[in-house]
């Protein structure tokens, strides 16, 4: 119980920290940068034939012609109180916008882990059972290439041999669960590259541990020795690190979406920047925050969960 009352804590600190910093970054990187968010919110809502008595309109209607702070606290305000805002472009609520780009960034981002899940940890869990091998060695190379390609790129060799050179799947949409494979793929690859080789390295130096030493000489073996004492003890670094590239997959999720037009966090993002919807990067900024510390949060209690178990359990 103490253990969970530290978390929430923790958890809570942090997140007030974030929700601070992330959303005014968000609002000086908008407000400050070149250009005038008036014409900006203008020509997205209105086109390019916008005229300036339209660009005061939208001035006058939102409050930009007041001072950015004065702004930034009124929204602070409305925020404790629970209302996010509406969209300065579209005047939909801007948790309703979040709520449906979330909900597929989300399923995108759950099918690539759990494919790489499925991809990296027998293939880790082998490698650091038969380190030196063939297999380890051909799998080390290739993480090794995929790790060194942003997924961007990886983005692009896919889309050049799997749609435009053998035609097998489409290059964008969202009207069929298809189109969610080629996203997908590209960050699963890059994700199972770095999982397997933690995976690998985590196995190889719990079998290689005096206690697994221990167990082995009171006669355990196969199962009985692998999983309790080999499997149970490189859990910690490896959730560690799934739970560190689960938040980063937010930062590969957001180019991803972009190259395959995926209606999500990321594509709503990049609208919201082109338009100058300040009320919406702000809470794009601060949901991506929110799942970023939610993430790590959860990934070290259990990361440190599995480690004080281990510990007791050692004789």
């Amino acid at each position: 119980m103490g253990g969970i009352k530290r978390f929430c804590h923790t958890y809570l600190f942090r997140m007030l920290m974030v929700a601070l910093g992330v959303s005014t970054l968000c609002f000086l990187a908008v407000e400050y940068a070149p250009g005038d968010r008036a014409v900006d919110v203008a020509l997205a809502r209105y086109g390019e034939d916008v005229s300036p008595q339209a660009v005061e309109y939208i001035r006058m209607s939102e409050g930009l012609q007041n001072h950015p702070f004065y702004r930034y606290r009124l929204w602070l305000g409305s925020l404790v109180r629970g209302d996010w805002g509406r969209s300065l472009v579209g005047g939909e609520k801007v948790t309703l916008l979040l709520t449906t780009a979330f909900r597929r960034t989300a399923l995108l981002a759950l099918f690539a882990l759990g494919l790489s899940l499925v991809l990296a940890l027998p293939l880790g869990i082998y490698n650091g059972c038969h380190p030196g091998s063939l297999v380890d060695l051909c799998s080390a190379g290739l993480s090794g290439i995929l790790c060194s390609f942003p997924p961007f790129v990886t983005g692009i060799v896919l889309i050049l041999l799997l749609s435009i050179r053998w035609r097998m799947l489409p290059v964008a949409g969202f009207s069929s669960p298809i189109h969610m494979l080629l996203p997908g793929i590209t960050l699963a690859l890059g994700l199972a590259a770095g999982s397997c080789r933690v995976t690998a390295a985590a196995v190889l130096q719990a079998r290689q541990s005096p206690h697994y030493a221990f167990a082995r000489h009171k006669g355990l073996a196969g199962r009985s020795l692998f999983l309790p004492h080999g499997l149970r003890n490189a859990a910690p670094p490896v959730i560690t690190y799934l739970g560190l590239q689960t938040a980063g997959l937010l930062d590969g999720v957001v180019v991803i979406e972009t190259l395959f037009a995926w209606p999500g966090l990321g594509n709503l993002l990049l609208d919201a920047v082109r338009g100058g919807d300040i009320l919406l990067v702000q809470g794009a900024g601060l949901l991506l925050g929110w799942i970023y510390v939610t993430v790590n949060s959860l990934a070290e209690y259990f990361a440190d969960h599995f480690a004080s178990q281990e510990k007791r359990g050692c004789p």
